[in-house]
């Protein structure tokens, strides 16, 4: 198991790199060609889209996946009806979201007090739909553990992103002509999706039925899911909203920045929490706890070798990166980036903890505290945007994700009990090592400037944490290699 196991995360690791630098190719297109306003009104639209995005798939793929990964070998009849039942109902409702964008687009752009969302709003209900389809298509995937094939739809995706939204605003350097080749990717994202989804499946002509009891179950575990994700965008979205609303586009490309940031360095905990989930489920229900918990333990341990350097190291080179890699139009931003880089260490331990929840047949749980820490979230979110803009909503997120956080890893405990004391002892080895690394990147850039002493300074401190890591047995560098290479 444990070979299939690092298999998979490799190959999720893979794609999600490979996603992750297009994402972050188009992040300097974006912020470069547009500018701060303007980037930050597309980046408005954009949670508009995620945020709706949410009442078009709610949690019904990742119940149907939940139901997939337990009858997939031992009730394939019922792993294909979920599949079909899910689709028709993710179909539906996504479908029923984007004609409503499409017509509502005018009355939204006025009720956000933003009127230059109504195009984009209007261009977007297509990114809604293909989305919706696109994510579904994913989680169908982890359900069957097809990781490899979703690694490659995933990196696919990214590298049409990349292409066609660049090219799209090289043409037209406008936020709409952006929405546009979103739009394009992930239609065609969707349909190699499906066809993968076909494929993997064994979906054919005579196992194409509905199935009552399965829709019946799909529907029902959906709810607590529901809960969990709108918290989730809540989380993700709303905030970037409020932003938006309460101040202005400029200070909602501030927060992007630091919150895109996040979604590039969470690409480890990512894959680890993705590939891992299902198995969790599927060891449990056999009654193999013990060795579940085992692999959760490892995975948590990795997971703080790798994030907690990572939140001090974005700690300490924001100043002279924000301004070297977007230019100084986003200054203002540095401080926004500084205090997510706390959030970074908080979603490495959710993105671990949180998915297995759901196969672990925790989501209850989780929903329930989703629901609180987003409700304080919107709270603090309307006390502090107001008063210090996208640093208080910064601030907001560290302080209610931290704690959602830190509490999923506690209730995984409760299912897989694992040896906390070796986990305690991996953060105060990795918090060390990181003050140290912390340390030669401010001495670097003391007498280095510009991109010269920022691409020193980084790299003399991962070779510190390579060293340090090997010589303190928190990870086997020569395996790693091996996995890579292999």
């Amino acid at each position: 198991m444990a070979n299939r196991l690092i298999s998979n995360i490799v190959s999720d690791f893979g794609g999600r790199v490979v996603h992750v630098v297009s994402t972050g190719l188009l992040l300097l297109v974006l912020t470069r060609i547009l500018g701060p306003e303007s980037y930050g009104l597309l980046a408005f639209a954009l949670s508009v889209f995620s945020f709706s995005r949410f009442i078009s798939e709610s949690g019904l793929p990742w119940a149907a996946a939940r139901f997939i990964a337990e009858d997939r070998d031992d009730a394939t009849e019922r792993a294909v009806a979920a599949v079909v039942e899910s689709w028709i109902l993710v179909a539906i409702a996504s479908l029923a979201v984007a004609v409503a964008l499409l017509v509502g687009a005018d009355f939204l752009a006025a009720l956000l007090n933003q009127a230059g969302l109504a195009g984009l709003l209007f261009v977007g209900s297509g990114y809604v739909l293909f989305y919706t389809l696109y994510r579904y298509n994913r989680a169908i995937l982890q359900g069957y553990e097809a990781i490899t094939t979703t690694a490659k739809l995933h990196a696919i995706k990214g590298g049409m992103t990349l292409t066609l939204v660049t090219a799209a605003v090289l043409l037209r350097p406008t936020p709409t002509a952006a929405v546009v080749g979103y739009v394009v990717a992930y239609a065609l994202a969707t349909l190699l999706g499906h066809w993968m989804v076909w494929r993997v499946s064994d979906l054919d002509r005579e196992s194409v039925a509905g199935d009552g009891e399965v829709r019946m179950n799909i529907l029902r575990y959906n709810v607590p899911l529901s809960v969990t994700r709108l918290s989730a965008e809540v989380d993700g979205h709303l905030d970037t909203i409020l932003v938006g609303f309460l101040t202005n586009p400029t200070q909602v490309a501030f927060y992007t920045i630091g919150k895109q940031i996040s979604q590039f360095t969470r690409v480890p905990a990512a894959s680890i929490g993705f590939a891992l989930s299902p198995s969790y489920g599927a060891e449990s229900s056999k009654g193999e706890t013990e060795a579940a918990a085992s692999v959760y333990e490892e995975s948590l341990r990795k997971t703080l070798t790798l994030y907690v350097p990572a939140c001090i190291g974005i700690l300490v080179v924001a100043d002279p990166a924000v301004v070297l890699i977007f230019g100084d139009g986003y200054a203002g931003g540095i401080l926004v980036v500084q205090i997510l880089s706390l959030f970074v260490f908080f979603e490495a331990l959710e993105n671990i903890s949180g998915p297995a929840l759901d196969y672990l047949g925790r989501a209850r749980s989780r929903a329930v505290l989703k629901g609180v820490t987003s409700i304080g979230n919107v709270a603090l979110n309307v006390a502090l945007i107001p008063l210090f803009g996208a640093a208080g909503a910064a601030v907001a997120t560290v302080i209610t994700y931290g704690t959602y956080a830190i509490c999923t890893v506690g209730i995984v405990y409760t299912e897989l009990p694992f040896d906390y004391r070796k986990v305690a002892r991996c953060f105060t080895t990795s918090l060390g090592i990181s003050v140290g690394m912390a340390a030669i990147v401010l001495a670097f850039l003391h007498v280095l400037s510009g991109y010269v002493g920022l691409v020193v300074a980084i790299g003399a401190s991962a070779v510190v944490w390579l060293v340090a890591c090997q010589a303190f047995d928190l990870i086997d560098v020569d395996q790693v290699a091996e996995q890579l290479t292999g």
